[in-house]
């Protein structure tokens, strides 16, 4: 918006000045010799509304404030061309999609301030009030209005000296930390979370192997780490031969085995050797492309390697891909299948408590909370969708998770050179 005024504001005759800085004339031009401007159609009259229409009675102000008199360059119908033309070049879809985006912001806006508490209205309304093109309808609403040019009056301890003090001086925006409810008080946030520790109570006589002769269904047993024995007798350091699923079985619920860990990690070894790792040829260039012109962002969270697949299958390079992942036992499609796996697997394997109860929470949710109905209808969507996606997320199969178990520090060093990683899933086309 800033680089918009600017511009604009060449469109305003600078003032002349003469041998003296205090000896100013101003700058009379007459459009006696300036070609006729056509009227614009009435369709597209009344388009300068809300922010865009307040920007050229702002200009308009400003003309008559310095005294100029150039018709032709200040006439409505030229300003709103040059509006038109830096807004279609600046802003994807132009004047209209601007305008509509507009909209929606106040519309958000205006149902977002609805939310808010009536005692929250003094600390947001000031700051309102003072920015440039703001929507009448937000100013004018009741408990709003009356905050123009008003300082809290309900002010938190902890800042009422502050505010005695420096209260004149302090910027409007920063209004909301004289709110009472901004500061964190022991009576309304207690603690409350109890831990996740299990305490084993073991016997005067017990000794510390008796942890790995523990019942076999016990968590000590399944995920524990090989015993020191096995270490010392170079057991758990042996390397076995692991069954493959064969590519034909593989599908979304197949269980995921060692072997197929194994074999994934290492196509991606030799991928990296054939296809190198210069995020600019173009073989990458292409897969980024593809994926900004897709626009799948959801997808490319959900299943990342699954959507890269459907992207490798419509470049040259797709058959030279896939005799790669066919030397390790896959198709194009169960590589995709497998590696989705094993990154949702890891990320099951390795997330803190805190995400497990979030997790735990959402996924009991059958609708829509409640509070979603104060957002727009295209916001309340998003928001649905994400909570879908993270759940998502974080769904894996016990069989899968343990597959992974033993190749942690493998897993995360493959993916951690890609592009571009949230939550350790490669985004935006990497392989």
């Amino acid at each position: 918006m800033l680089t918009l005024l600017l511009f604009l504001a060449f469109l305003v005759p600078t003032a002349a000045i003469a041998e003296s800085p205090l000896d100013w004339t101003a700058l009379e031009v007459t459009a006696e010799d300036e070609e006729e401007i056509p009227e614009r159609p009435e369709a597209d009259k009344g388009r300068l509304t809300g922010f865009l229409g307040k920007m050229h009675s702002d200009l308009m102000a400003y003309k008559a404030e310095k005294n100029r008199r150039v018709p032709a360059v200040a006439n409505k119908e030229t300003v709103f061309s040059a509006l038109e033309e830096v807004i279609a070049d600046a802003y994807p879809g132009g004047v209209n999609a601007l305008i509509e985006s507009q909209e929606k912001s106040e519309e958000d806006l205006y149902r977002l301030i609805k939310t808010l508490p009536s005692y929250a209205y003094q600390y947001v309304g000031p700051f309102l009030h003072e920015l440039p093109y703001m929507s009448e309808r937000i100013l004018n609403m009741p408990g709003i209005k009356e905050t123009k040019g008003k300082f809290p009056t309900r002010i938190a301890p902890q800042m009422q000296a502050y505010a005695k003090k420096y209260g004149k001086y302090m910027s409007k925006h920063l209004y909301i930390y004289l709110m009472p409810e901004a500061w964190a008080t022991e009576d309304r946030e207690p603690e409350s979370f109890k831990g996740y520790t299990k305490v084993v109570t073991l016997g005067d006589n017990a000794k510390p192997s008796d942890l790995f002769i523990l019942n076999q269904a016990s968590l000590v047993s399944r995920y524990g780490m090989p015993s020191p024995d096995d270490y010392r007798t170079g057991k758990a350091l042996q390397k076995n031969v692991r069954p493959q699923t064969p590519a034909n079985k593989v599908t979304a619920k197949s269980p995921l085995t060692e072997g197929d860990v194994e074999a994934s990690l290492a196509s991606f070894a030799e991928i990296s050797q054939v296809f190198g790792s210069n995020r600019f040829d173009a073989f990458h260039t292409a897969i980024r492309d593809l994926s900004l012109t897709d626009n799948n962002l959801m997808e490319e969270l959900r299943n990342p390697m699954q959507t890269l697949a459907d992207k490798i299958k419509r470049l040259p390079e797709a058959e030279k891909f896939s005799r790669i992942v066919a030397k390790h036992g896959f198709t194009l499609n169960s590589w995709a299948l497998t590696a989705d796996k094993i990154i949702k697997a890891r990320r099951v394997a390795t997330m803190t408590p805190a995400t497990a109860l979030s997790v735990g929470e959402w996924r009991k949710m059958k609708k829509m909370p409640r509070e979603f109905q104060t957002l727009s209808p295209q916001d309340r969507q998003t928001a649905w969708d994400s909570i879908k996606l993270y759940v998502d997320l974080y769904t894996s199969t016990e069989q899968n998770v343990l597959a992974v178990r033993n190749y942690g520090d493998n897993i995360r060093k493959e993916f951690a050179t890609r592009d571009m990683t949230v939550l350790e899933a490669p985004v935006y086309g990497i392989y």
